[in-house]
């Protein structure tokens, strides 16, 4: 009877803890590509909304932004967000995730994820 009661429980054993969390951005979506996006998505649903601050920088804005010349944000390949949750436990979830290259979490709080190679400074 037990079987019965729980089949189509779709959340039944999910290890989603926010299946409903979504990414919002606060800057240039179009370009931001798939792999990025996917990666945004399941940290949402790992740790809740996440709130993208930057993605796409014209070289005056990255210039004055203190960012690197050949920066991922001048090419649409690298987004900043924020996010709640353990610093520590969001970079281990961003450093197991294939789809993310370049990772940072900055003292001010907001984080930095890239397509490029896997590393992090």
């Amino acid at each position: 009877m037990l079987g019965m009661a729980l089949t189509g429980c779709a959340s039944f054993g999910s290890r989603v803890p926010y299946p409903h969390a979504k990414v919002h951005y606060a800057d240039t979506k179009w370009c931001v590509p798939r792999k990025l996006k996917n990666a945004l998505k399941d940290l949402a649903h790992q740790f809740g909304d996440v709130r993208v601050t930057s993605t796409k920088r014209w070289w005056l804005e990255n210039r004055r932004k203190g960012g690197a010349k050949k920066s991922y944000h001048r090419k649409c390949k690298a987004t900043d967000f924020n996010v709640r949750g353990n610093p520590a436990a969001v970079i281990a979830f961003l450093k197991r995730n294939p789809d993310v290259g370049g990772y940072k979490h900055y003292t001010s709080g907001h984080y930095h994820i890239d397509t490029g190679p896997r590393r992090t400074w």
